[in-house]
């Protein structure tokens, strides 16, 4: 019954909007070989008002990307880890983007009543990574929550190379 529907409504509409004059490009037209429009394009608000719109893409790559994470003033020797290995990662392999501003490391004790408004800003658990990447004004937050499936001495390697990869592809733009 929809086909029936599309095929008498859509049919004669699609055959008339060129003879009432819309004169709008076909698709197709502003996507050639599957390239994005990055140029001036024309958005029409009303019948008699039309606005022209600079697209331009945001790079692949984030400008700068923090890494905030979340612990406790005295956590067990699991969580400990974590953190740790946070850290290590940051410090080992991260240096130079550290150094230059591309990467930041904040740690922030959740359970400190002076830490209170980090905490609700970032809706958080007392223990968690959250990761924020910029691109121009354009800022994307979210956790890394992967990590807490390799909590304990015994995934202390598998964790390190795991956060590794993670900050890696951040870094490259490869993130989801």
């Amino acid at each position: 019954m929809k086909r029936f529907w599309i095929f008498v409504v859509l049919t004669p509409l699609v055959a008339i909007l060129p003879l009432a004059g819309c004169n709008a490009p076909p698709a197709s037209a502003l996507v050639k070989s599957d390239v994005p429009v990055t140029d001036t394009s024309t958005l029409l608000v009303d019948n008699s008002t039309s606005v022209s719109l600079s697209l331009t893409p945001l790079p692949a790559k984030p400008d700068k990307v923090e890494l905030v994470y979340f612990h406790t003033k005295a956590p067990c020797h699991c969580m400990a880890l974590v953190g740790d290995s946070i850290q290590y990662v940051v410090d080992t392999y991260f240096k130079d983007e550290q150094t230059n501003g591309t990467l930041k490391l904040t740690t922030i004790v959740s359970d400190d009543p002076a830490n209170i408004d980090l905490v609700k800003k970032y809706d958080t658990l007392v223990f968690a990574l959250w990761v924020t990447e910029r691109r121009g004004s354009i800022e994307k937050t979210y956790t890394v929550d992967d990590i807490w499936l390799m909590t304990g001495d015994e995934n202390k390697d598998k964790l390190v190379n795991f956060l590794r990869t993670k900050l890696t592809d951040i870094l490259e733009g490869k993130s989801t």
